[in-house]
């Protein structure tokens, strides 16, 4: 009996050694971005408070979901919210849930710069981000903060959609927001990964049977 005891022990230490090992290795292997000259992305991590939006900005994360909280992300450049033919390469090692944070005062118009989109939606349509909703992403309800240094709102609000994407690469295309001034008044959207639970448990039972093997 105790023998049994030290083995589920060992065995429940070995999962949950691989999966901290596969938690802390990186999802995201590699970012390629095509026409745009601006600030080049980084990928970037953990998704904490505090943490940078992006490469051209001191504008920091804030009020983070439960879902995102450690999650691996990208420093993308703001000023590419006006890029019209953007594209950016996101390379994964492994399944995961890909997250897209979008600016809530999308597809609503000039002459948001004060608003926050505190309990707005975008309206990715009338932006001319078709591209999001065929892609398969979808809305989680969730909304994250960011926050603004040296502006007059001081806080703007964006809201989270998901998808469950393969390992491999997958392409992200413009904001470019149509119902404006092409970007003006909006940041750029944001992109965060997590691994699946699946591929977490998986790895985890995997070294499980080596240890018993042994």
């Amino acid at each position: 009996m105790m023998y049994k005891k030290m083995l589920v022990l060992g065995l429940a230490l070995a999962i949950s050694t691989v999966a901290a090992q596969v938690t802390s290795a990186a999802t995201i292997t590699g970012i390629q971005r095509r026409n745009s000259s601006n600030t080049y992305p980084e990928i970037a991590g953990p998704l904490v408070e505090d943490a940078l939006v992006f490469v051209d900005r001191t504008y920091e994360y804030e009020q983070i979901p439960e879902a995102l909280v450690g999650a691996e992300y990208i420093k993308v450049a703001n000023n590419d919210k006006k890029t019209q033919y953007y594209e950016l390469d996101v390379t994964l090692s492994q399944d995961a849930t890909m997250y897209l944070l979008f600016d809530n005062r999308l597809g609503h118009g000039p002459g948001q710069g004060g608003k926050s989109g505190s309990g707005w939606d975008p309206y990715l349509h009338s932006a001319g981000m078709e591209w999001v909703i065929q892609a398969g992403f979808v809305d989680t309800g969730d909304d994250i903060s960011v926050h603004e240094f040296g502006t007059s709102a001081a806080y703007r609000w964006m809201s989270v959609y998901a998808k469950d994407v393969s390992a491999g690469t997958i392409t992200l295309l413009q904001q470019y927001d149509a119902s404006t001034d092409r970007g003006r008044d909006r940041n750029m959207y944001g992109v965060a990964t997590v691994p699946e639970p699946t591929t977490l448990l998986l790895l985890g039972l995997g070294g499980l049977m080596v240890r018993r093997k042994r």
